[in-house]
């Protein structure tokens, strides 16, 4: 049982001086290993993309608090727009 199963994970990404920032987003099922979310191109989470892939996610409630029993576990995350989302 993964990530894949949750309705949320908290998701950790990095400014650029490398101060974390977690926030508690959808979790969507891609298939083969992967899962994705949804945010706004203007969002903070997308800004903070652009300069580093690396985050944190670990299994939430849509608060951000994090599941008893659960563990971070690091990982990349890949912008995507247009075709790519589709």
């Amino acid at each position: 049982m993964g990530l894949a199963n949750e309705k949320y994970m908290s998701l950790t990404t990095y400014r650029k001086v490398g101060t974390p920032v977690s926030s508690p987003v959808w979790v969507v099922d891609l298939g083969d290993d992967k899962i994705g979310f949804y945010t706004s191109s203007g969002s903070g989470k997308a800004k903070r993309l652009a300069h580093t892939s690396k985050v944190i996610v670990q299994a939430s409630d849509s608060r951000g608090r994090v599941k008893d029993g659960s563990e971070p576990i690091e990982a990349t995350a890949e912008v995507v727009s247009g075709e790519q989302l589709d």
